[in-house]
């Protein structure tokens, strides 16, 4: 067996396979093509696709192929900035749940194309993710191949790089928890449960609405979410490496070296666009709590205040380590979000809209972006935000002048320079 190393693949590739069997062959038929299914990378190793199972999210380290299978790797040609890209993917991730539709992807190949559900199809999903940031791909999205994704002008092939994977590491992987499983089959449990009470239930996006409009169905729903284990799936992960979150743990572990190196280079690569959407989805669903006081929010409140936590004790964990071993590393790949950039407001818009409006007026006020977040005095520093996690969830950066910084400081914001000199 082999897998696609995910050192080349980024967000927003799109990967075509031509699995073997009767199913992908006839699809190939249907087509006049060479591939039969498509997914999209959606951060470092982790991708969505769309199957019978329904949408669902999967590390790209655990889906193998045959020796003789053939995986063909795309991207854009022009490649996109970092809030259209942003919206392809948050697009994507919030499909998983939805069903496939049989019916309908069959008709992707012929000339009746309605009726348009809100159901998914591998092709489909992809599409409708990149036409959500204006990127027509296929002339109609709701009704396409993968074939035709793949003819798309507007893509290139890359090389695809692979390797092949070892019987030992094929028998443990078999020996150990599956944490995708595990969580497509708590989600399914969930979104069944709301399902028997509307029928028209998709994603997850759609309880929020349930919820909100018939609070008759919370008991369901949060009994569902406690019965399912879904609120403790994130045990799977810090149990399995219980090292990412702490720092006395990966200094202990002195004969892995380069791949802890690597582990924590492609950690601060996506140290906050890689899981800034468990910043979103907490403060969204404060608010929902706020004025929809039904139980099934306040489980998922608790569950992303437990995911926002972890995520920033997974990234300044990576942080201190190359700070201590490899400084260069970490002044190399450490993402930096520049305040006041198109790609921090597409954040603080969603997290902290008060800042981003007072930001706004500030700026318009002064003719410069140069200027405090706060207050719109100068000269300023740029700070990342090290305690979000308490404090300003998802905020991954500040523009801040001395004396703002020393307030901020006061309130318990533990803010430092990016990169510090080494």
């Amino acid at each position: 067996m082999k897998r696609i190393k995910i050192e080349s693949v980024e967000p927003g590739d799109i990967l075509f396979t031509a699995r073997l069997g009767k199913l992908s062959g006839a699809i190939r038929v249907a087509t006049s093509g060479t591939v039969s299914h498509a997914m999209i990378c959606v951060q470092h190793g982790s991708f969505i696709d769309s199957t019978t199972d329904g949408v669902q999210a999967r590390n790209l380290q655990r889906e193998l192929f045959e020796l003789d299978e053939k995986v063909f790797h795309f991207r854009l040609k022009k490649p996109l900035n970092r809030e259209l890209l942003s919206k392809v993917l948050d697009f994507a991730r919030a499909e998983v749940g939805a069903r496939y539709s049989t019916f309908e992807a069959m008709r992707s190949v012929g000339s009746i194309r309605k009726p348009r559900s809100n159901r998914q199809f591998c092709s489909r999903l992809i599409a409708r993710a990149f036409r959500e940031a204006g990127i027509d791909l296929v002339v109609d999205a709701d009704y396409c191949s993968p074939e035709d994704l793949k003819r798309s002008p507007l893509l290139i092939e890359v090389p695809i790089d692979t390797e092949v994977i070892s019987e030992e590491e094929q028998q443990l992987r078999q020996a150990n928890v599956d944490p995708v499983r595990e969580t497509h089959q708590a989600q399914n449990m969930i979104l069944n449960v709301a399902r028997s009470i509307d029928p028209k239930i998709e994603h997850f996006n759609d309880l929020y609405t349930l919820l909100v409009e018939h609070p008759e169905a919370d008991s369901n729903i949060a009994g569902a979410l406690r019965d399912s284990g879904y609120l403790d799936l994130w045990k799977i992960e810090t149990k399995a490496h219980p090292w990412r979150y702490n720092l006395a743990h990966i200094d202990a572990m002195t004969d892995s070296t380069e791949a802890l190196r690597s582990y924590c280079v492609d950690t601060v690569r996506e140290a906050y666009s890689g899981s800034v959407r468990f910043s979103i989805n907490l403060v969204q669903l404060r608010l929902l709590y706020s004025q929809y006081p039904r139980a099934s929010f306040r489980l998922k409140v608790e569950l992303y205040e437990i995911l926002v936590q972890n995520d920033q004790m997974r990234r300044e964990t990576a942080y201190a380590w190359l700070m201590k071993n490899f400084p260069d590393d970490l002044k190399q790949n450490m993402e930096q979000i520049e305040p006041h950039s198109a790609f921090w407001y597409s954040i603080i818009d969603q997290v902290e809209p008060n800042l981003a409006m007072l930001s706004r007026h500030a700026i318009k006020a002064e003719g410069s972006k140069d200027i405090c977040s706060s207050c719109g005095d100068e000269p300023v520093t740029d700070y990342r935000l090290v305690n979000g996690a308490e404090t300003m969830p998802g905020v991954p950066s500040l523009r801040l002048c001395n004396e703002c910084i020393e307030i901020r400081r006061g309130m318990h914001n533990v803010l430092t320079p990016f990169l510090p000199s080494v």
